[in-house]
C-alpha cells in the first residue's frame, strides 16, 4: 500500500515536472518568435524611406530678377542647388523656370519657402515613387549573382585543368560582373534620387503687352559683309549663265565675226 502511495506521488511530480518543461518551451518559442516579427518590421522601417519625390510649382511674382535671387539664396540655404534655369520673355509674360535638387530631409521646408514671393499661385503638386521593392529586387539578385560569380572564380582557381575550362569560367565571369555592375549602377541612381528630391519651379511676371518688332536694323557691318557676299553670287550666278550658254555666245561670236561675209551672200543673191 505504501508503494502505491509512493508511486502516486512520483507520478504528480513527473507531471508537474513536464508542465514547467513545456511552458519553459513555449516561452522560449515566443522570444523566438518575438525576434523573428521584430527583425522585419526594422527592415520594414528601413525600406519605406525610399521613396522618391518630385514636385512642379509654379506662381507669379511682382519681378522675376528680385525672384530669381531669393530662390538661388533660399536653396542654398536648405542645402540644395539648382541644376537648370531658362529665362524667357514673350510679349506680355517673363517667365524663369528652374530644375532644383535638394535633400529630401529639406524637401518640405523647401517648398514652403519657395512661396514666399508668389502673388498668385497656378499650381503646386508633389508626387512620389516608393522604390523599397526594386532595393530589396536587386540587393537580392546582386548577392546571388556575386555568389554564382565567386564560384566560378574559385572554379577558375582550383577546378580548371583545361584551357576550354577556363575560357568558359572567365567567360561567366565577364557577364556575372558585368551584370553586377549593372544592378549596382541602378542602385546608385535610385539612391541618388531617394537621397535628393527634385523640383520643377516656375516664376512669372505680368508685364505690358508689346508688339514684337517686325523691323530690324542690322548694323552697318552686317550690311556691308552681307551686300559683299551678294556680289560675289551674282559673280558666280553670271558666271554659271554664261558657261551654260555657251553654244549662243559661240554662234553670236561667229556671226559677228562673219557678219561681212553673210551680208555679201545675202545681197548676191539678191
Amino acid at each position: 500500500m505504501r508503494l502505491i502511495i509512493v508511486l502516486f506521488f512520483l507520478t504528480i511530480l513527473s507531471c508537474e515536472h513536464r508542465s514547467e518543461l513545456l511552458l519553459d518551451s513555449e516561452a522560449a518559442n515566443d522570444v523566438m518568435l518575438s525576434v523573428e516579427y521584430s527583425q522585419p518590421n526594422e527592415k520594414q522601417t528601413k525600406v519605406q524611406s525610399s521613396i522618391i519625390k518630385t514636385a512642379n510649382y509654379r506662381f507669379q511674382v511682382e519681378n522675376v530678377d528680385t525672384s530669381t535671387k531669393n530662390i538661388e539664396s533660399i536653396v542654398k540655404q536648405y542645402g540644395g542647388a539648382v541644376s537648370d534655369m531658362n529665362l524667357i520673355t514673350i510679349s506680355s509674360e517673363v517667365s524663369n523656370t528652374f530644375t532644383i535638387r535638394v535633400p529630401s530631409q529639406n524637401f518640405e521646408q523647401l517648398m514652403n519657402a519657395l512661396g514666399a514671393d508668389a502673388l498668385f499661385t497656378n499650381f503646386k503638386r508633389i508626387s512620389t515613387e516608393d522604390v523599397s521593392e526594386e532595393f530589396v529586387d536587386i540587393e537580392s539578385r546582386l548577392k546571388t549573382k556575386k555568389e554564382v560569380r565567386d564560384r566560378y572564380v574559385d572554379i577558375l582557381k582550383n577546378k580548371a585543368k583545361t584551357v576550354t575550362d577556363v575560357l568558359k569560367a572567365e567567360e561567366q565571369i565577364r557577364i556575372l560582373q558585368e551584370e553586377i555592375e549593372a544592378k549596382e549602377g541602378r542602385l546608385r541612381y535610385l539612391q541618388s534620387k531617394v537621397s535628393f528630391s527634385t523640383i520643377h519651379l516656375e516664376i512669372y511676371q505680368r508685364v505690358t503687352f508689346q508688339e514684337t518688332p517686325d523691323v530690324f536694323e542690322k548694323p552697318y557691318v552686317v550690311k556691308a559683309k552681307q551686300g559683299f557676299f551678294n556680289g560675289w553670287s551674282i559673280i558666280v550666278g553670271l558666271s554659271l549663265f554664261l558657261v551654260n550658254i555657251w553654244p549662243l555666245l559661240f554662234l553670236g561670236i561667229v556671226i559677228f565675226w562673219r557678219r561681212r561675209w553673210i551680208k555679201k551672200k545675202l545681197f548676191s543673191k539678191d
